[in-house]
């Protein structure tokens, strides 16, 4: 079954789905905001420091392609945009 864990990072708050396999007795982790990810651990404590790593690490790789992340409680963090009504905040 899979329980939705909260995990906060320096880039924001960010939900992580995190489910044990019996047959292999490994924890399997997927990010919703990072569709496409998916990562594995021994153990639950080890699955939550994982999906901190993962989420910190494509939220750089956004940030360094210029691009803004919005969290799971709405904050935005990235460059300040120009147009529109969006208010950016570093």
């Amino acid at each position: 079954m899979k329980i939705k864990y909260s995990i906060k990072t320096k880039y924001g708050e960010f939900q992580a789905m995190i489910w044990r396999d019996e047959k292999e007795g490994i924890y399997f982790v997927s990010i919703p905001a990072f569709p496409g990810i998916l990562t594995e651990a021994r153990t639950l404590a080890e699955s939550k420091k994982y999906a901190a790593e993962v989420i910190e690490l494509q939220s750089l790789a956004a940030l360094e392609d210029g691009k803004v992340i919005v969290d799971d409680t709405r904050r935005v963090y990235g460059k300040s945009i120009r147009s529109g009504a969006l208010a950016v905040v570093a």
